[in-house]
């Protein structure tokens, strides 16, 4: 059987850790505009999810102020609350589920 030849290793200068650095944040959370396309993808995720069976209550982040709502449906432009009122999508720069 023939000798094989032999394998290059390299010298490492610095140490390697695979491990994920975390940083915590402050209760003070910056707002961040989301695009009107990440806003509805929260909003389908929300309505996927396992909590939402007819209403789900949920914060809304709007331009000029926060509300907490019961949100029963969606249509292409407005959610509609459990109030029969009507919210703009356009206008939303933050939703969340409410927990309890």
């Amino acid at each position: 059987m023939k000798k094989l030849p032999d394998l290059y290793t390299n010298t490492f200068n610095e140490k390697i850790d695979n491990s994920q650095e975390y940083v915590t944040i402050p209760n003070n959370e910056v707002v961040t505009n989301l695009s009107t396309y990440e806003i509805n993808e929260k909003i389908n995720n929300i309505f996927k999810s396992k909590k939402y069976i007819y209403k789900i209550k949920v914060e809304i982040q709007l331009k000029n102020e926060t509300l907490i709502e019961t949100i029963i449906g969606k249509t292409n432009k407005n959610l509609i609350t459990i109030d029969n009122k009507l919210i703009n999508i356009n206008d939303i720069i933050d939703i969340k589920i409410k927990e309890e």
